[in-house]
């Protein structure tokens, strides 16, 4: 009888050896080519609301702010692809103006209610028993107060200053992160590696920081991303009662409030910013789906 003797290559062995969670999730993101497609429309949002207000002002002297009560609203046109408002300003940069500070409200209060929801939720899985049982009844007494009430009379008190807003929004988001945190904490505190840093010495506050919270970034990270949309959504809607951002600073929510009252005269002063906002809003969406399902262990890639 032959022997046959077969041999592997190197890379054939390479791309056979074990690869980490996240090379895993990169890949697995890589395939949803729906979440791909938001996350670059994310990026170009990002870059357009960053630039494009200045490249308007420098080529053809738009701004979000300065008004030409004589020129009153016009309809799209080539000179102003987006229309201009009531008092003559350029849509199409007012637009991207309050894109930019929607987006940033809403990164940033997702941010303070990621870091606040996590640290919370880490002490409270971590030392269980009395101290878990209270943070968590609080917990529950905050889910049972309407949020939104709380985000308005956070807003009153502190002021309507934008770094107040996202504070307020974050302060009050932080709720579901914890309980996911929580969760996780549950089911990591009594792993080998928990127990090896325990029995080094390693005080509870380093095994909190350094070992525990580490091993929670995935589950942090999707909630992250499924948070913003819901942030930008109170933000708009905080502009819509006019608790938000103030004039003349644009946000989404001011301009559809706008566009609200004039919708049935000057269409485009809603369509345009309520087009931007469900078009972010979907993306945000697609991508913080594809996250989780990309950061999953049990999804193949």
């Amino acid at each position: 009888m032959k022997c046959i003797q077969v041999g592997l290559r190197s890379d054939e062995i390479d791309s056979r050896a074990g690869s980490s969670l996240w090379e895993d999730a990169w890949k697995r993101l890589q395939k949803n080519k729906l979440a791909w497609m938001s996350g670059l429309f994310l990026v170009l949002l990002g870059i357009g609301c960053c630039f494009g207000p200045a490249f308007l002002q420098v080529v053809w002297g738009y701004d979000d702010h300065t008004q030409n009560l004589a020129y009153g609203p016009q309809p799209p046109s080539l000179e102003h692809p987006f229309g201009t408002d009531f008092y003559g300003r350029d849509l199409l940069a007012r637009v991207l103006s309050g894109a930019r500070v929607s987006l940033s409200v809403g990164l940033l209060a997702a941010f303070v209610a990621a870091l606040i929801g996590t640290i919370y939720g880490a002490v409270s899985g971590y030392f269980g028993g009395v101290v878990d049982s209270l943070m968590m009844r609080i917990v529950d007494i905050l889910y049972a107060l309407p949020y939104m009430f709380l985000v308005i009379i956070l807003v009153t008190i502190l002021g309507k200053s934008l770094v107040l807003l996202f504070l307020a929004l974050g302060a009050v988001g932080w709720l579901l992160t914890a309980r996911v945190v929580r969760g996780q904490v549950l089911s990591l505190k009594e792993q080998d590696f928990v127990l090896a840093a325990r029995s080094l010495g390693t005080t509870n506050r380093g095994i909190i920081f350094e070992h525990l919270i580490p091993n929670t970034l995935s589950s942090v990270i999707v909630t992250f991303t499924l948070t913003v949309p819901s942030m930008i959504l109170q933000e708009a809607f905080l502009s819509f009662l006019g608790l938000g951002v103030q004039p003349p600073q644009p946000s989404l929510g001011s301009l559809i409030n706008d566009g609200a009252n004039q919708m049935l005269v000057f269409w485009w002063t809603l369509v345009f910013p309520g087009g931007i906002m469900a078009t972010m809003l979907f993306a945000l969406n697609f991508l913080g789906d594809g996250i989780r399902d990309a950061l999953d262990p049990r999804m193949k890639t």
